[in-house]
């Protein structure tokens, strides 16, 4: 009877951890890339010292949501897309030779993000994934101030149902052409160099 009684524990027990397993997770996480050889480090962008703040302005904190097994499905980022642009700013100013400060900077490089979302259609045979991203930057100097937007659109269409890995892959391939433009970006550069002295 204790044998029995142990079994019926142990399978049990299992049966936890393995449906734990085969949840999906809501959290769809980001690495974006590093600014390639081809970014120039620029020994004149010295003079500057730039402070970057980061501020989500979306409606909503999920970056996408959908229908799964009759349940809404919220995803969420991580990091948070805050913290992504914030880290992608900084390693593009890095790379082009800017100081980067909290305090005492000449120069401020203020980010909205207004969009990063995922929306999904699905219906019995088919889903369409459209992904948006937009971007405002600000930047702030004792000489002025100058304002650029920046943003990217992605659709996927597909048989059946979405998943997470499919709406991963849109949000991913979106993120990536709009950190290029960061990163090839010169305007930005230019502002900050007119205006921070």
């Amino acid at each position: 009877m204790k044998l029995k009684k142990f079994s019926f524990a142990a399978l049990l027990a299992s049966s936890m951890v393995l449906a734990a397993c085969s949840s999906t997770s809501n959290t769809l996480t980001f690495n974006p890339q590093a600014p390639t050889a081809a970014t120039v480090f620029n020994t004149n962008n010295q003079k500057a010292i730039v402070s970057v703040v980061t501020k989500d302005d979306r409606g909503q904190p999920e970056i996408s949501n959908y229908v799964r097994d009759g349940q809404i499905q919220k995803l969420y980022a991580s990091p948070d897309v805050s913290q992504l642009f914030q880290q992608v700013m900084q390693q593009n100013l890095n790379a082009k030779g800017f100081r980067l400060a909290t305090n005492g900077a000449n120069t401020n490089v203020l980010i909205s993000v207004k969009n990063f979302f995922a929306k999904v259609d699905q219906g019995n045979l088919r889903y369409e994934i459209n992904s948006k991203i937009q971007l405002t930057v600000h930047v702030q100097g004792a000489k002025g101030n100058f304002t650029k937007n920046l943003g990217a659109t992605r659709t996927q269409k597909g048989a059946f149902n979405a998943n997470n890995d499919e709406i991963k892959n849109v949000l991913d391939a979106n993120l990536k052409e709009v950190i290029t433009a960061i990163y090839q970006d010169q305007e930005i550069t230019n502002a900050i160099n007119q205006y921070s002295n």
